[in-house]
């Protein structure tokens, strides 16, 4: 079951994801962990429910063309950067990784 917007707001302590995208966000975060093959059924409810939320703002930071690199806005700026810049399944794998371990890692048996 996925989590609702206080759940990412006041346990996850999220705050990239607008509420009114939030249930479609989550909605992709689901089927993207589903695709894994890994047994969610086994995970604490609270455990999975971060799981989603790490995926989905991993699929918003997709959406939005990825990593920020540069920003700026008159005198101000910002950048980030990485060694080598993640493809957006390594961002989704990573986000899922961190709460549901290493099945996350995009080996799928067959």
């Amino acid at each position: 079951m996925a989590p609702d917007y206080e759940f990412y707001t006041d346990t996850y302590y999220g705050n990239k994801i607008p509420e009114a995208d939030f249930p479609r966000l989550c909605n992709r975060a689901e089927s993207y962990l589903d695709s894994l093959g890994c047994n969610l059924s086994g995970l604490p409810p609270d455990k999975l429910s971060m799981a989603i939320c790490a995926v989905a703002e991993a699929w918003q930071t997709n959406e939005q063309g990825g990593d920020v690199v540069s920003q700026s806005v008159g005198p101000w700026s910002k950048t980030f950067a990485a060694a080598k810049p993640k493809t957006n399944e390594q961002r989704l794998a990573d986000a899922a990784r961190l709460y549901i371990g290493p099945c996350a890692s995009g080996v799928r048996w067959v």
